[in-house]
């Protein structure tokens, strides 16, 4: 009989350990979509970047519960880019495993 207890204890504790660690992984991989990231942009002239034409910056846009980015027109492709935040229902926002 307290072979069976054990027993039962063993699987109730791993079936919780890995009901918590699941969603915890996941979060721990990435807590924010990368296609909802907003950049600010220098864009240039020639592709050696030399001269300068000017910036810009993505916004955030929302319909409904879909939420979205703005990007801006850039007349050129020579361009860099940097990430600035994440857009979310809430508004933009830095997570927590914000990497930049």
């Amino acid at each position: 009989m307290k072979n069976i207890r054990r027993l039962g204890l063993a699987v109730a504790t791993a079936t919780l350990v890995t009901a918590a660690v699941g969603p915890a992984e996941a979060l721990m991989r990435q807590s924010w979509d990368p296609a909802l990231v907003a950049y600010s942009y220098v864009y240039y002239a020639d592709e050696a970047k030399t001269e300068e034409l000017g910036t810009a910056t993505d916004s955030c846009g929302q319909s409904g519960s879909w939420v979205y980015v703005i990007h801006p027109y850039i007349p050129t492709p020579y361009y860099d880019q940097t990430p600035m935040y994440v857009c979310s229902e809430m508004g933009p926002y830095l997570p927590p495993d914000w990497p930049y």
